[in-house]
C-alpha cells in the first residue's frame, strides 16, 4: 500500500482515500466524494472508535468492500506515522471515559441492568 504525505495532519492512499486528522480526538476519511468521521482517543495507542453502523455523510452505509478498504487505510496512515492504533468499538472499556459508562458496560458484560 502507498501512502503519500499531503500535510502535517494528512495522508493520500493508492486506494482513492484520504485520511486527515480534523481535531486531537477526530479524523475524517473521504473517499470517492464521500467522507466518514472517525473518533479517536489518543491515549497510549490511538484508539479509533468503529460505529456498529458505519455510514457515509450522505447517509449510505458503507459495503463490506468500502469497511475493509476504510479499515486497511486507516490502519496503514497510522503506520506510515509512526503510531499505534487499534480499531475498536464504541463501548470498548478502554476508552469509556466516565464512570457511569464504566458501570453500564460493566454491568451488561455480567448480564445484569
Amino acid at each position: 500500500m502507498i501512502v503519500e504525505e499531503l500535510g502535517s495532519q494528512a495522508v493520500a492512499h493508492d486506494s482513492g482515500a484520504i485520511v486527515a486528522s480534523v481535531a486531537r480526538d477526530s479524523f475524517v476519511y473521504a473517499r470517492a466524494g464521500r467522507t466518514i468521521s472517525l473518533p479517536v482517543e489518543p491515549l497510549d495507542i490511538y484508539y479509533v472508535r468503529l460505529p456498529d453502523t458505519a455510514v457515509w455523510s450522505d447517509g449510505r452505509p458503507l459495503g463490506a468492500d468500502e469497511a475493509q478498504q476504510l479499515l486497511a487505510d486507516v490502519t496503514a496512515t497510522f503506520e506510515h506515522w509512526g503510531e499505534r492504533c487499534e480499531l475498536v468499538r464504541p463501548d470498548d472499556p478502554r476508552i469509556l471515559r466516565t464512570l457511569d459508562q464504566l458501570v453500564t458496560y460493566i454491568r451488561a458484560e455480567a448480564g445484569g441492568t
